[in-house]
């Protein structure tokens, strides 16, 4: 079992280390606002965050099992203290990969957090680019639950 649980660590890192690159891939697209390759992207990302669950869940089962066939260990431990119980093979090993997942882990989130950032970015500058050719206006008073009220000219008239 704690073989088990190696293995897919390791995995669960690997699949960590691919959303990082893709990350960093997504942001260059989104900077360069290409929507194509932003496209691909996302779909290779879906597989990978697909895969990455289906390792989490794994990683719970064999925990689990961890926990019935070895008295020591308890559903509510942390991973450090599973590894502290771990036979002495196994103990180096494990120790680092929950290290270097937990910081893949928060990396993927600060990278996360930027691209949503750009994201939100490049939706701002399309809706001002909207508006303006619109010609909207936005009112100087807010409507009833606090959103911007926009009146919009009707430039075009599509009557034939």
């Amino acid at each position: 079992m704690w073989k088990e649980l190696v293995r897919v660590l390791d995995a669960l890192t690997e699949a960590y280390s691919q959303l990082l690159k893709i990350a960093g891939a997504k942001r260059g697209v989104l900077v360069t606002v290409q929507l194509e390759k932003l496209e691909k992207l996302l779909e290779v990302e879906k597989t990978v965050i697909d895969r990455i669950h289906k390792l989490e869940d794994e990683r719970r089962s064999v925990l689990l099992q961890l926990c019935k066939s070895e008295k020591s260990l308890l559903p509510e431990m942390s991973m450090k203290e599973v590894t502290e119980h771990s036979p002495t093979p196994y103990k180096v090993k494990l120790a680092e990969l929950h290290e270097k997942l937990g910081e893949l882990v928060k990396e993927a989130g600060q990278k996360s957090e930027e691209n949503e950032f750009l994201i939100k970015s490049a939706l701002g500058a399309v809706h001002y680019h909207l508006n303006r050719i619109g010609n909207s206006t936005v009112e100087p008073a807010y409507g009833q639950k606090g959103q911007e009220i926009v009146t919009r000219h009707k430039n075009f008239d599509f009557e034939a």
